[in-house]
């Protein structure tokens, strides 16, 4: 038996009853469980006399009482009148004044110097010869006259000669019968009243008209004689585009890259300088920002963030404000600011500083709150910045925030560009703006007291922005008049008297911008209503949440990435796409996109050398030889023939006969070359490319295998520059290590001659220079092939005695073998010491080193957590390369960075380093932890899948401290000692070998002694964001003894506080 006192009991009989209540009697219902609510104490009297700005500005004796009744927002009757007047309405009152802003020839209008210099720079390049057209312009006018015939020629071929007419008998009898011979009269008529009628009733003609169309045609004086014939250039566009399509369809560029391989223009004398902030500023007479900006974030419904004069009396205690200059992002938040204002400045302080808008590039946003940290160290700076510590307002009225939103849009004026003028846009003045105003191919000027917009599309010409910037900034000088509105814009808390309500011109420190459509600053956007380009989009239904809402809850946790996908070995071809074309490695035959067979021979190699102002070509004997501080420009002309035969047997495949020349240009760029070299070598790439081929940047260390069959095995890359040969030449002994699987793509690195830079994986060349000698030493773990290499790239240095090494060519090079463990006793008064530990030797290693080592960037920079694979440019899938990496391959990552090396046997965790150039935010470092956590968890799970009996060990290598084990793999290393310092600095017992699995635990930890959360810096992996996870049960309740007491609560209170609450009495303990 059920009981009705059970509770869904009474909810069952209360919805019956209710549903059969009237509407009155269901209005009372509610009134009466709204009254009881408030009684108990839950309802919205006891937070609006507890939360509320109000409730607190009571508590501190501030307002009274009577603003916490439950009132409606304030309101104040609509003046339907605008508070400024628009300029049409100004004339009544001062006739001198034009009815719109348009520019007159008499007016001095201020020009902007980033459009003049834009427009001449367009007008130089229209007169260049070959300035592509893109526009349907005239090409030539002439005058055509229409052909007209003489009139005395026009009636004698019209009419019969007289001569016709004399032949004729002169005189003629016709009788009637004649008559009846022309018309019969039997013949039925077609006669009717109606047409009796109206033959009988037409009128007669003033002027009788002339059956002579002749002269009807000549009395006519609507018809030209001549006409105007107008040429235009439609054949030479359709031409070009033609030329482009066909362009574009065999190329992998983009239309705008084809178009500046096409330019012309002549670059040589162009010298590069980098362009720092100031400058930029001093180009551009009319940037949307200031060096400093004090802004101010005040309201409830639609808050609104103005530019305000930045100096401390600006401030009051009941808003938020936002200062941003170049290197600083602060946030003050008044004591009784609302919980809306807050958050609307976090927001855009967050925003300013990650997107570096308004010129802002500091490293973190600084929050400096009233009463609690103003005369911390951040408050300090901030003070500094606003002219030192002064007075300031309090906080006003808690209506205030709502009178002052519709008092500030009052004063919002908005025009628009109408045929040279500017008119007021009457749906839009004195509101607040939206989207729907902003249209592609229109210019607007927004006057917001403090802050003057030129706001263009993307679709308005040069023309009109020029006079649109010119009207704007006689409106900016001109006469601003706010003497009607409830507010000053210029001056909103009345602080400042010396800004008046009406004056002439607006402060230095206001802001007058001109912006471009898509390019928007924060500040402009939030002048809108429905600005939503930078909102989160919301969960596609309830339950879902968005990426970001689920990292803030979790603390950036990212999943491990999968190690069955990192396993597998790449097995696709390489190849290098040029004009549309794969050529394969450069030579042989290759398979087309028809699945054709071509095949691609070398017909020709020139190289330039590239200085930061000049080039020289280089001489043949010198093809071939780079210097890792240089940069060079390599031409290569090959021919692709079309191959026929058997697909079925490569041996009976063979070419067609001539087929066609083709060239690419590659500037190869050394790791140790400036950017100056770099950027010129790009350039110079350009100028040189007569044949418009094929332009690829190359890499030291990343040469694709066409590249390296240019030189056919002879490729050397020397250290140091070309202009330092004497320099480089001084010592007698030169040490190469060789690198390549082909005997073709083989080339030589130059490294430094110690016993240290010997690789038991490698072949290695030592050189004396003076004595023309020539060590060819084997690893003892180094591969077949790679001893072919060597001995090829050996035999080249015989045969050419190239200068940049220190040979001549009257030089007679001797060459000697040798093998790890047998080097004779010259070997070694070359490289220094017999130590086989100064380069980790294998002799007495009994494993097989027939594998590729593999490297993987592991990194969260995309929102999710993955690991990326670096492949060797002139990999061969069925060969293994030793030394397929170089050391810049982890130090030029961004830093910092984490790498995963799979070395076989065991698998190493390289960690990067903190530049010490740039200040750390502290929610860079939550991420850095979560990204070193899931790394770690990576690296295990990909050792597990490896061999799942017997794992791999892993290493954490931390940068600047490797040990030779590692270094070994790279085919050469330079010691970064200021790298090692940081290092050392930063991370604890970092030179020791250390287990991934033992840093793991460590980051994995979830309970720490409260002495230790305390201490600064915090233990390693811990969020201090959430320090109080952190604590074990006994810490915990010591400390709920304290909140207990302070604030009358128990952890079960805690944990039902909503997260401000938490937070606040996080700060408290120092725990935060």
């Amino acid at each position: 038996m059920v009981d009705d006192r059970h509770p869904w009991r009474w909810k069952r009989m209360g919805d019956d009853v209710e549903s059969q209540m009237s509407i009155g009697e269901r209005m009372q219902l509610i009134s009466a469980r709204e009254e009881a609510w408030k009684v108990r104490g839950k309802g919205a009297a006891n937070d609006s006399t507890q939360f509320t700005v109000a409730a607190r500005m009571v508590k501190k004796g501030l307002a009274p009482p009577s603003v916490i009744s439950p009132v409606i927002s304030p309101a104040r009757i609509k003046n339907t009148t605008p508070a400024i007047s628009k300029p049409q309405e100004e004339i009544e009152e001062s006739p001198d004044i034009a009815a719109k802003i348009e520019a007159r020839p008499d007016m001095h209008l201020e020009s902007d110097r980033k459009l003049d210099k834009l427009e001449s720079f367009l007008g130089r390049l229209n007169k260049v010869g070959g300035m592509q057209e893109t526009m349907l312009t005239v090409t030539e006018k002439s005058v055509k006259e229409v052909m007209k015939l003489d009139d005395d020629e026009i009636f004698a071929k019209f009419y019969r000669p007289l001569e016709d007419f004399s032949q004729l008998p002169r005189d003629f009898d016709i009788a009637e019968d004649d008559f009846d011979v022309i018309f019969d009269p039997l013949t039925p008529k077609l006669t009717s009243a109606v047409a009796e009628h109206k033959r009988a009733v037409r009128p007669t003609r003033k002027v009788q008209a002339s059956r002579n169309p002749l002269k009807l045609l000549a009395a006519r004086d609507d018809i030209y004689q001549e006409y105007t014939e107008q040429r235009l250039n439609i054949a030479f566009m359709e031409s070009k585009r033609m030329r482009a399509e066909k362009m574009t369809k065999n190329s992998g560029y983009s239309e705008v890259a084809l178009a500046g391989l096409a330019s012309k223009e002549n670059f040589s004398s162009v010298s590069l300088r980098s362009v720092n902030i100031t400058e930029q500023m001093s180009n551009n007479s009319a940037v949307p920002y200031k060096k400093l900006m004090l802004m101010q974030v005040k309201g409830r419904r639609h808050v609104q963030t103005r530019l305000v004069e930045p100096r401390a009396s600006s401030l009051n205690s009941g808003d938020c404000f936002l200062l941003v200059t170049p290197h600083h992002c602060f946030i003050w938040i008044g004591e009784f600011g609302n919980v809306i204002e807050k958050a609307k400045a976090s927001e855009l302080a967050g925003f300013i500083q990650t997107k570096r808008d308004l010129g802002c590039r500091a490293a973190y946003v600084q929050t400096i709150e009233e009463g609690i940290n103003t005369h911390s160290h951040a408050g300090r700076e901030f003070w500094k910045l606003l002219g030192g510590q002064s007075n300031y307002q309090g906080a006003g009225s808690p209506e205030e925030d709502e009178l002052y939103e519709s008092a500030i849009v009052e004063t919002n004026c908005i025009y628009r560009l109408l045929d040279d003028k500017l008119v007021p846009v009457d749906d839009f003045w004195g509101k607040v703006p939206r989207c729907t105003l902003l249209n592609s191919k229109e210019v607007l000027v927004f006057d917001f007291g403090s802050e003057v917009y030129v706001w263009h599309g993307k679709e308005v010409t040069l023309a009109q922005r020029k006079v649109a910037f010119q009207l704007a900034k006689h409106l900016w000088n001109g006469t601003f008049d706010y003497t009607n509105c409830d507010i000053n814009p210029l001056d909103p808390g009345e602080c400042n008297a010396l800004i008046p309500r009406k004056g002439q011109g607006r402060p230095d420190w206001a802001i007058f911008g001109r912006l471009t459509e898509h390019n928007e600053t924060t500040l402009f956007k939030e002048k809108f209503l429905d600005w939503t380009e930078s909102k989160k989009l919301p969960p596609k239904n309830g339950n879902e949440q968005s990426t970001e809402q689920k990292h803030e809850q979790h603390g950036h946790e990212f999943k491990p990435y999968s190690a069955e996908l990192m396993l597998p070995v790449p097995k696709t071809p390489v190849g290098t796409v040029l004009d549309g074309m794969n050529v394969g490695r450069g030579s042989g035959f290759v398979e087309g996109d028809d699945r054709r067979l071509f095949e691609i021979t070398t017909q020709g190699i020139d190289v330039w050398h590239i200085l930061e102002f000049d080039y020289s070509r280089l001489p043949k004997q010198s093809i071939g030889q780079f210097h890792e501080g240089d940069t060079y420009v390599v031409k290569w002309k090959y021919m692709v023939s079309a191959a026929v035969g058997k697909r079925q047997n490569p041996e009976q495949v063979r070419s067609a006969g001539a087929g066609k020349e083709r060239c690419a240009y590659f500037f190869w760029q050394g790791r140790h070359s400036t950017v100056s070299e770099k950027g010129t070598s790009a350039l110079m790439t350009v100028e040189l490319d007569e044949e418009r081929g094929a332009q690829v940047q190359v890499l030291q260390g990343k040469e694709p295998p066409c590249f390296l069959q240019c030189f056919n095995g002879g490729m050397i890359v020397h250290s140091g520059k070309r202009e330092e040969e004497e320099e480089n030449t001084q010592s007698d002994w030169r040490l190469y290590c060789v690198r390549g699987e082909v005997p073709v793509e083989g080339n030589l690195l130059e490294t430094a001659c110690h016993c240290s830079s010997l690789r038991s994986r490698a072949s290695m060349i030592l050189l004396n220079v003076n004595k023309a000698i020539i060590y060819l030493w084997h690893g003892c773990k180094a591969q077949p092939h790679t001893r072919d290499v060597g001995r090829t790239a050996a035999n080249k240095i015989k045969e050419q005695c190239p200068l940049e090494a220190g040979l001549h060519s009257s030089s007679k090079v001797t060459i000697h073998e040798c093998d790890e463990g047998a080097e004779p006793v010259g070997f070694w008064e070359a490289v220094g010491k017999r130590d086989r530990k100064a380069y980790d030797c294998m002799l007495q290693d009994p494993g097989k080193f027939n594998f590729t080592p593999r490297l993987f960037i592991l990194s969260s920079s995309s929102g999710e957590f993955l690991a990326t694979e670096y492949l060797y440019h002139s990999r061969h899938a069925e060969l293994v390369n030793s030394l397929p990496f170089l050391q810049e391959d982890l130090y030029t990552a961004p830093q910092p960075a984490l790498f995963l090396v799979d070395n076989h046997h065991e698998v190493y965790l390289w960690q990067g380093w903190w530049p010490t150039d740039s200040e750390t935010a502290g929610s860079a470092r939550i991420r850095w932890d979560a990204d070193r956590k899931c790394a770690m968890e990576t690296v295990l799970q990909y050792c597990r899948e490896k061999n799942y009996k017997k794992p791999p060990k892993s290493y954490l290598i931390h940068a600047g401290l490797e040990p030779l084990t590692f270094t070994n793999m790279f085919p050469s290393w330079e010691h970064r000692e200021d790298v090692a310092e940081i290092t050392e600095r930063e991370a604890e017992l970092c030179s020791q070998i250390i287990l991934v699995e033992d840093v793991l635990a460590r980051l994995c930890k979830t309970v720490y002694p409260l002495d230790e959360l305390l201490a600064r810096p915090l233990p390693e992996g811990v969020d201090p964001l959430k320090l109080e996870l952190y604590l074990s049960d006994d810490d915990f309740e010591e400390i709920e003894s304290t909140m207990k007491k302070a604030l009358d609560m128990v952890r079960e209170e805690y944990e039902a506080l909503p997260a401000w609450k938490q937070v606040k009495v996080k700060k408290a303990k120092g725990l935060f």
